[in-house]
Parts: structure tokens; sequence; C-alpha cells
């Protein structure tokens, strides 16, 4: 059984890769696994979310729901040097990588293993998930959720979600939570969305 990026099998074979990014006119890093979400390149949802999120704080508190190996809360703190940054993954090898690529690229972080936010007992200015889909939508909605319940006031949910995978019924659920949904970006398909709890 091959496994999936959001379960934890320690017993996959291990079949380390690392692939270089240019982000901001700066080479980074990244090291990878077997039964890690896109271990072989940046995916493009996770690039189109780096690239299309803005704040207007300089100092904010930051969670990288779902970090996988890091990707996303790496090169976030990249472009937001000032804000204190968490990662949590469900997969317990994708964490260890996260770990070794914030050192690997310089990044200071909290990073460690969360099914969901069972483990998480603080709360954020900021959330980010490229949600697992294939966990189903009863999983990603209990995500949600769960992240507005951990989000201070006026704090911020943004997720990516591909059109056909069902980024407007994510949308109308967000307005269900949030009461508002802001669609930020559209690109080839992929939706970056927010919220904010008022």
């Amino acid at each position: 059984m091959s496994g999936q990026y959001f379960d934890n099998n320690p017993s996959l074979k291990h079949e380390v890769k690392s692939y270089q990014y240019e982000f901001n006119g700066n080479n980074y890093r990244f090291l990878t696994d077997s039964g890690i979400f896109s271990r072989n390149y940046l995916d493009f949802g996770s690039e189109t979310l780096i690239k299309s999120f803005t704040y207007e704080n300089g100092r904010f508190k930051a969670l990288d729901l779902g970090c996988g190996y890091g990707p996303i809360g790496i090169l976030m703190s990249k472009r937001f040097p000032k804000m204190d940054l968490t990662m949590t993954d469900v997969n317990e090898r994708a964490v260890s990588y996260a770990l070794k690529n914030a050192k690997e690229n310089g990044v200071q972080a909290s990073i460690y293993t969360s099914d969901g936010f069972d483990k998480i007992e603080t709360s954020f200015d900021v959330i980010w998930l490229n949600p697992p889909i294939r966990a189903g939508k009863e999983v990603i909605y209990r995500l949600y959720s769960d992240a507005f319940s951990h989000l201070n006031h006026l704090g911020e949910f943004w997720i990516v979600i591909q059109k056909k995978q069902g980024a407007e019924s994510s949308i109308n659920q967000l307005n269900k939570l949030f009461g508002n949904c802001e669609v930020m970006n559209k690109n080839k398909g992929y939706f970056v969305i927010k919220s904010k709890k008022l």
C-alpha cells in the first residue's frame, strides 16, 4: 500500500529527493521523501497561494496547517520575516522534512505533528491551508471550522483550492462559518480564498 500523504505510514520505503526553487531572486532547496505531498516540485496551488497572500501588519502570528515538507511556511517567512511561524502536519515523515527544510533555508518556526488542530493550543492572526482534497469533504470542513476557532479577532484564513475540486462549495461553507469570503486570485482553475474572523 502506497499510503496517502495525509496518513502516517512510517513503514513506507524512503526515497529522498531534493529540488531547487527560485523565489524573489533567491534560491531555496527542499528535501522531500516518499509519502509526502508534491515531493518532486512545489505544487502550483501552493505556489499560487504564496504569491497571492498579502498582509498589512508587519508582525503577525501564522500557522501553516498541513505544512507537508514546509514550502508554504518557509517561503512566507522569507516574504514576512517579522512573523511568528508555526507549522503542523498529521504526517510525521512530512514534519521531519519540514524541520530539515526550515533549518536548510534559515527559517525559525515551531514545527510539530498534529492531526488537524488536536495538538494546537494557541490562536493565530493568519492560517494557511492547501486542503487535503483526498481526505474528503467532512475532514476538510472540520479543518475550516477548527481554523475559525483558532483565529484571533480579525484573523484571516487563506486557502487554495481548484474549481473542479470544490472551490464553489468551499466558498459557500466559509461564508456560513465566517459570514464573509473573498476570492483573492484565480489562476488556471485554482482559487485563492480568504475569510476574516469578525
